[in-house]
C-alpha cells in the first residue's frame, strides 16, 4: 500500500478505525499498574446502512440516518491474566463523511447502554459472529498493541497468542461445518 501524505484524506474505512480506537483503545499501563487493563480495538466488520434493511435496535431522539453498520470486537489484557481469551463485541452505527473527514456514533448514549450482543466468548466464536456481518474484516489486532512481544511472553508465558490467523479460519470453518444452519 502507499504511503500516506499528510495532504491525502483518510478513507472512510479509516476514519472508522480511527474513530473505534479513539473511542476504545485505552492504554491502562498495566506492566506499572497491577489493578488497570488494556483494552482494545481487536476486530472490525463494516458494511454501509440500508434504511430499508437496517433498523436501529434502540429507540432513540436521534434522528440522523446512519452511513455505516459496524460490528465490533473488544479485547483486554491485565497485570494478573495476561491476555484475555475471551472477548466481548457489539454492534454501534455510524456516520461517516468523507469530506468533512469525520466519523460520529449515530444515538451514542443509548448505543452504549445496551449490553454486549457477544459477551464473553472465545475468539474463534467472536470471529464467526463479527463475519455474519460481512467478510472480509475491515480490522484485525490479535495481539495487545501496548505490549511489546518481549512484554506479552513476560505476562503470557508465551509471545503468540495461542491463535495464529491460520488457526482462526480452521476453527471457523470447523465451526461451519459442524452447524451449518449458523
Amino acid at each position: 500500500m502507499a504511503k500516506r501524505t499528510s495532504e491525502q484524506p483518510l478513507t472512510a474505512s479509516e476514519l472508522i478505525i480511527k474513530k473505534l480506537k479513539e473511542t476504545f483503545d485505552q492504554n491502562g499501563n498495566i506492566l506499572k499498574e497491577s489493578n488497570t487493563t488494556n483494552i482494545w480495538l481487536m476486530s472490525v466488520a463494516a458494511i454501509a446502512f440500508d434504511p430499508h434493511k437496517h433498523t436501529l435496535p434502540f429507540q432513540t431522539t436521534d434522528d440522523r440516518i446512519p452511513t455505516h453498520y459496524i460490528r465490533v470486537i473488544l479485547r483486554t489484557s491485565d497485570a494478573q491474566t495476561g491476555s484475555n481469551p475471551y472477548v466481548d463485541g457489539s454492534d454501534f452505527f455510524l456516520i461517516v463523511d468523507e469530506s468533512k473527514q469525520t466519523a460520529d456514533f449515530v444515538a451514542e448514549e443509548e448505543s452504549f447502554d445496551e449490553a454486549p450482543q457477544f459477551h464473553g466468548g472465545d475468539i474463534p466464536s467472536a470471529l464467526s459472529w463479527l463475519k455474519t456481518l460481512t467478510e472480509p474484516l475491515l480490522y484485525l489486532s490479535i495481539h495487545d498493541p501496548f505490549l511489546t512481544a518481549a512484554q506479552r511472553l513476560s505476562l503470557n508465558g508465551h509471545e503468540d497468542d495461542y491463535l495464529t490467523l491460520d488457526t482462526i479460519h480452521t476453527t471457523i470453518r470447523q465451526s461451519k461445518l459442524n452447524n451449518p444452519d449458523d
